[in-house]
């Protein structure tokens, strides 16, 4: 049974990013109509990261996409605590947290791989890498190819999926890239769904967008400050 096709708004992370820069560019109009202020407004665009961390939050359903919304949260409240709880507070004191995000994202990946998930899937059919300051490459050619956990810090991860085929449900792939790239190779005539959270990053598809391919692959995930490329190897 092929998916249902969504249409109309969708409020996601991306549609709420976008919001807010629409909201930027008219307190930035407002500012120059001598309306108001626009540092008074724009002292509190910390808490945008908060609504993107939350939705983040809320939507995902993998480890990856859950701790990054958390982690957004975080961020959030420790840039705004100054302007909104009066705290004064010195973000360089709190730079450390960041690493026990990355810990616990570790651990989580370590805890939830392929062979906890249970299930017959065979071992092709689940992926999992991990790549920090390195680089990994993994071929598959699984024919009932289901998931993948993708995570490149400062390092980079390619899947090659050509030699695959995806499970009647579809496959997803999880990503998480700081500082690193992920490039995902799939077969030109599968139907590839990018859901991945962009900041000062991009993740590029050059799939060619069959919307009735019998695979179907739904790629999500967190990117900041690093890439992602997804479609036919050239």
């Amino acid at each position: 049974m092929s998916p249902e096709v969504r249409s109309g708004f969708r409020l996601t992370p991306q549609a709420l990013l976008g919001l807010l820069v629409i909201a930027y560019g008219l307190v930035l109009t407002g500012d120059n109509l001598d309306l108001f202020l626009a540092h008074d407004v724009l002292r509190f665009w910390p808490l945008g990261l908060v609504a993107i961390g939350c939705l983040k939050a809320a939507q995902a359903s993998g480890a990856s996409g859950r701790i990054a919304g958390v982690v957004l949260v975080g961020v959030g409240l420790l840039l705004s605590a100054e302007h909104t709880l009066g705290w004064n507070v010195n973000v360089e004191d709190w730079w450390p947290v960041a690493l026990i995000a990355l810990g616990v994202l570790i651990l989580t990946r370590t805890i939830g791989g392929p062979d906890a998930r249970g299930g017959s899937a065979s071992v092709d059919a689940r992926v999992s890498e991990f790549a920090f300051w390195s680089g990994k490459v993994r071929r598959n050619a699984s024919p009932g190819f289901q998931r993948a956990d993708l995570t490149a810090i400062m390092g980079g991860v390619e899947l090659d999926l050509r030699g695959a085929s995806a499970s009647p449900g579809g496959a997803i792939i999880d990503v998480f890239v700081m500082w690193g790239g992920v490039e995902i190779w799939v077969p030109p005539d599968w139907a590839v769904t990018n859901e991945v959270l962009v900041l000062m990053g991009g993740a590029e598809d050059r799939s060619t967008g069959l919307q009735d391919a019998r695979n179907r692959l739904t790629v999500r995930g967190f990117c900041v400050m690093g890439g992602i490329e997804i479609g036919p190897k050239t």
